[in-house]
């Protein structure tokens, strides 16, 4: 504890015994200590144990060193907030033209959009992440699709969360936008190989139409809780 008179400008050191003294002091009590140069009185309260603590205590803290500003020169900034709002679609479709074609189209429509690498990977993405798209190639592992890990895991997914994902399917065997076929496989659309190329075109035409038709119900869930 520093003390200091306000006469003199002497400064003086404390001990054990005046901060023990101090201590047991009322509240609305001073000390007086006469000071070793002009003899003037240094008035001494209790609260002077407080600031000396924290004095003390403040001295020992290390502040936090300034920030790392690297991503200002290195042009890594991501604003979070945007990213959040930007709805995702993961892609199933083997490595070549079409999956290219697919990307380009997602991406044009506004999805941050990726590929998975295996069946694995993709599985363990839809723990994490809420994707508003997804697409899925019948033959993405192997040629029978009637043992797709994916395609069973999105079939048996709770509806509270399968309902905010629209689910399109690709391959051979499909004809496109044939509701009844996508209806029979548990999917939002179904798109025929030959028709890539367009799928841009085919998501711009089915998404609103299934927006209008299960909007309100969507909505009517939320308001229920559901």
């Amino acid at each position: 504890m520093d003390i200091t008179c306000s006469a003199c400008g002497k400064k003086h050191k404390s001990n054990a015994k005046l901060e023990e003294s101090l201590a047991q002091l009322d509240p609305n009590k001073k000390l007086r200590l006469k000071c070793v140069q002009c003899q003037e009185a240094i008035l001494l309260d209790k609260s002077m144990l407080a600031d000396s603590a924290y004095g003390s205590q403040k001295s020992r803290v290390k502040p936090p060193g300034p920030p790392d500003i690297s991503w200002l020169y290195e042009g890594n900034f991501v604003d979070e907030e945007m990213v959040a709002d930007i709805p995702q679609a993961m892609v199933l479709i083997p490595e070549g033209k079409a999956l290219d074609e697919i990307l380009r189209a997602l991406a044009g429509l506004g999805y941050q959009a990726e590929a998975a690498e295996n069946t694995e990977q993709a599985l363990e993405k839809m723990q994490f992440y809420n994707y508003s798209n997804i697409v899925l190639h019948s033959h993405y592992e192997g040629n029978n699709f009637a043992d797709s890990k994916f395609h069973e895991f999105m079939r048996s997914m709770n509806m509270a969360r399968r309902r905010f994902m629209f689910y399109v399917l690709i391959g051979p065997e499909f004809k496109t936008f044939y509701n009844l076929q996508a209806l029979s496989y548990s999917a939002n659309l179904v798109v025929s190989d030959k028709d890539t190329e367009h799928f841009d075109v085919l998501l711009r035409k089915a998404i609103p139409e299934y927006e209008d038709l299960f909007g309100p119900y969507m909505t009517e869930l939320r308001v229920q809780g559901r």
